[in-house]
């Protein structure tokens, strides 16, 4: 009897070691899977994106429209509250009157940037989708911010054209971008000549739920934001920043 448990040692040593491994495995699968699902913060029920949320106060309107917009089919493209509260910090910062949003989807990041103006500031808020600006209107009544967003319901590249067109080249102090993807390098270029020196882009789904740092990824929408990366991060005209935050945050201020 004695005899027969020596021999099970080694294998109980040999099936402890197995299923420490089967746990390291299942454990890599979870932060993989994980790391794949990356995206807007409100999405992800990690203790610490938690934690996060919970420590980023939102304006009760602008949070109830953010609640609203997530229940939307589309709700994914809704502006988390860290990028949102980024923007107004941003906009006071820079003393900002002129703004530009590009990709309005339900107004989140026209709101927030609106918080931060003077009640003369304006936001150039550029989409084409009446249906779902509409959604929002109401709140930036009740936010007391309406007077400050000035929709345009057209192409985005159209409304930019026309204000470089009338003059306002160099007077704007930040743009933020979270619009269609294949044209965000034509935004970009468009917002650099609207802005200031020292002014501001700021690029939302910069890093795409991980996507751009995958080589064998090269649908549109990706190689459209992995470029414009590299474009930023190369750009003499800028200083840049990549952040970490919500879907990923570029930030580039001209010099």
């Amino acid at each position: 009897m004695a005899d027969n448990w020596k021999c099970c040692i080694p294998a109980a040593i040999a099936g402890g070691a197995g299923l420490a491994a089967l746990g390291f495995m299942y454990m890599r699968y979870r932060r993989n899977k994980a790391a794949s699902y990356v995206g807007k913060s409100w999405w992800l029920s990690d203790p610490l994106n938690v934690y996060v949320r919970n420590h980023n106060v939102d304006d009760q309107v602008l949070g109830e429209l953010r609640v609203m917009s997530t229940k939307l089919e589309q709700g994914i493209m809704t502006t988390s509250v860290e990028s949102c509260k980024l923007l107004t910090f941003y906009v006071r910062a820079l003393n900002a009157k002129k703004c530009l949003d590009v990709g309005v989807f339900t107004g989140c990041s026209a709101f927030a940037m609106a918080l931060g103006l003077p009640d003369e500031g304006k936001v150039i808020a550029c989409d084409i989708s009446e249906e779902f600006t509409s959604l929002g209107k109401p709140f930036w009544e009740r936010g007391g911010v309406s007077g400050k967003i000035d929709l345009r319901l057209q192409p985005a590249t159209q409304t930019l054209q026309e204000l470089i067109d009338n003059g306002e080249t160099g007077t704007f102090d930040l743009m933020f971008i979270d619009a269609d993807k294949d044209n965000y390098g034509v935004y970009y270029e468009l917002g650099m000549e609207l802005l200031r020196k020292g002014g501001l882009v700021i690029v939302d789904n910069a890093l795409w739920s991980g996507q751009v740092a995958d080589p064998a990824n090269t649908s549109k929408a990706t190689v459209s934001i992995r470029e414009l990366n590299k474009k930023m991060r190369d750009d003499p005209r800028v200083e840049y920043l990549l952040l970490n935050i919500a879907d990923g945050t570029g930030i580039a201020q001209k010099l």
